[in-house]
C-alpha cells in the first residue's frame, strides 16, 4: 500500500515509517524543508507549507491511506504566540488535506489522524472511554477538540476516517518519560502535586503497531491510545525510581508552586485522566506492553 504520512519526520512518524516499510508499505511524506526531500523507491518527500496553503499534488500519486501525525510540539512555553502555533499548526494541516482532496483526483480512501486524551476533563474519579462526553475546557482539549472536529471532515469526502488519541508515549529519549527520568536519575524525583492524578502511559513501541493494526484493517472511529494498566503519578515515578535505581524521597512539590512556575502549562504534569484500553483491544489488538514496570524495563535495559 501507498502512504502519505505527515509528521514523518517526527519521533513518532520516523519510528512509524520505519515499521510500515519494513511491512512492505510504500511512503510519501511531506515535509516544510527541502533538506529533509528525500527520493528512494519506497520512502518518497515532498514539499508543503500548510501556513501558505500550499502542497505538492504529486506526494498524492497513487496514495490509497494518509495518516496525518503534524503539529506543533506542546513541549514548547506557552506563549500566546506558542499556542497559536500549537492550534493553527494542527488546523492547517487538516484543512490543507481536507481543500486538496476535495478539489483533486486522488485515490485515498482511508486518513488516520492525531489527537490526544488531553481532550477528556481532568478526573481523579472518572474512566474515560470513547464515548465519553465530559470533555476539558482548557487550552489542550479545546486544542483536540477543534482539532478532532476539522478531521472528521474527511467522512464528508467517503473517505473512512480513524482518529487515535494519544495518551502519554512513553520513550527514552523524547516525551514525559524522558523529562522526569532526568530528574529522577540524578536523585530529585519527587511527585508533582498530590501525586494522585492519573497517568494512562503507553509504549511507542505499542503505539506504531497499533495505527499498523488500525491501517490494515480499515478500522473507523475513535480509539484511545493507552495501555492498559493506568497508574497513577506517584506509582509511576515509584517504578521509574526502582528501574533507575535511585531513591524517592524528597516532599511532594505543591500544586500552586508548580502552577506559579509553569503557568497555564502546568496542565501537563497536574492533570488526570483515567482513560481506556478496551476498545483497541476488543478490535483483536494484543498489548506488547501491559504493564509499566515491564514497559520501563524494556526501555532502559535495550
Amino acid at each position: 500500500m501507498k502512504i502519505l504520512v505527515t509528521g514523518a519526520n517526527g519521533f513518532i512518524g520516523s519510528a512509524l515509517c520505519a515499521l510500515l516499510l519494513s511491512n512492505g508499505h510504500e511512503i510519501h511524506y511531506v515535509t516544510t524543508s527541502i533538506k529533509k526531500i528525500k527520493n528512494t523507491p519506497n520512502f518518497k518527500g515532498f514539499l508543503w507549507k500548510p501556513h501558505n496553503n500550499e502542497i505538492d499534488l504529486h506526494c498524492l500519486n497513487g496514495v490509497e491511506a494518509i495518516i496525518n501525525l503534524a503539529g506543533h510540539t506542546i513541549n514548547c512555553p506557552w506563549t500566546e504566540r506558542n499556542k497559536a502555533l500549537i492550534l493553527e499548526s494542527r488546523l492547517n494541516t487538516s484543512q490543507l488535506l481536507f481543500n486538496t482532496l476535495q478539489n483533486n483526483q486522488n485515490t485515498v480512501k482511508y486518513i488516520i489522524s492525531a489527537s490526544a486524551i488531553g481532550i477528556y476533563k481532568s478526573s481523579v474519579t472518572e474512566m474515560y472511554f470513547e464515548e465519553s462526553t465530559n470533555l476539558g475546557d482548557d487550552f489542550l482539549a479545546t486544542v483536540c477538540k477543534q482539532w478532532e472536529k476539522e478531521n472528521l471532515r474527511f467522512n464528508d469526502l467517503g473517505i473512512k476516517t480513524a482518529i487515535v488519541r494519544f495518551g502519554l508515549i512513553l520513550s527514552k529519549e523524547h516525551g514525559v518519560l524522558y523529562e522526569l527520568a532526568k530528574v529522577v536519575s540524578k536523585g530529585f524525583g519527587a511527585c508533582l502535586g498530590n501525586g494522585k492524578q492519573w497517568m494512562s502511559w503507553i509504549h511507542f513501541e505499542d503505539v506504531i503497531q497499533i495505527i499498523l493494526h488500525l491501517l490494515v484493517s480499515n478500522r473507523v472511529g475513535v480509539f484511545n491510545l493507552v495501555g492498559p494498566s493506568v497508574v497513577t503519578q506517584k506509582q509511576f515515578l515509584t517504578l521509574l525510581a526502582h528501574q533507575l535505581d535511585k531513591p524517592l524521597w524528597l516532599p511532594n512539590i505543591p500544586s500552586f508552586a508548580i502552577k506559579m512556575a509553569l503557568g497555564e502549562r502546568s496542565a501537563l504534569v497536574l492533570s488526570s485522566q483515567k482513560v481506556s484500553s478496551l476498545k483497541i483491544e476488543k478490535t483483536g489488538y494484543a498489548f506488547k506492553f501491559q504493564a509499566l514496570d515491564i514497559a520501563l524495563k524494556d526501555l532502559y535495559n535495550t
